[in-house]
């Protein structure tokens, strides 16, 4: 999952849904927004760089082959059980990114949706991957510093 070349970024640039910056499309945006990393990287167009921005302040690991979710049959109504599952056994999770086709999406440890730009009410749409967001602990103060504002 390397960068992009510089082609590929002008045609992410010239089609992105945010017309207040284009570098960055809009359901990365509020899903770096949320976890206060929405400033760490020029661009979020791409899965390697909401991954990039995300492992700027937290840990990110994937979850797919423990909740089920590596096939790309699970839709994201189907995988929301399998995530709180998963939260009850490990206590230092603190939300999921959830990619499916074109789209990004952060879910709570309790399976609700914390940010979705694009929301369903029965969301059908096949999850793609799944990383959960994990506190690390060498950047507790800058995420604490954000916090505060």
């Amino acid at each position: 999952m390397g960068r992009i070349r510089y082609s590929q970024r002008r045609a992410a640039i010239a089609r992105s849904n945010n017309p207040a910056n284009p570098n960055q499309n809009a359901c990365a945006y509020a899903v770096a927004h949320c976890l206060f990393v929405h400033d760490e990287v020029r661009y979020l167009h791409t899965w390697g760089d909401m991954l990039r921005a995300v492992r700027k302040l937290w840990s990110m690991r994937s979850v797919a082959s423990v909740v089920g979710a590596t096939k790309g049959d699970k839709s994201v109504g189907a995988v929301r059980a399998d995530l709180m599952k998963h939260a009850t056994k490990h206590s230092d999770v603190s939300s999921y990114v959830v990619r499916v086709d074109g789209h990004v999406i952060l879910i709570g440890r309790d399976g609700k949706t914390m940010v979705d730009t694009a929301p369903r009410i029965r969301d059908r749409r096949k999850v793609l991957d799944v990383y959960g967001v994990y506190v690390k602990p060498s950047a507790l103060q800058r995420l604490a510093s954000k916090m505060k504002g």
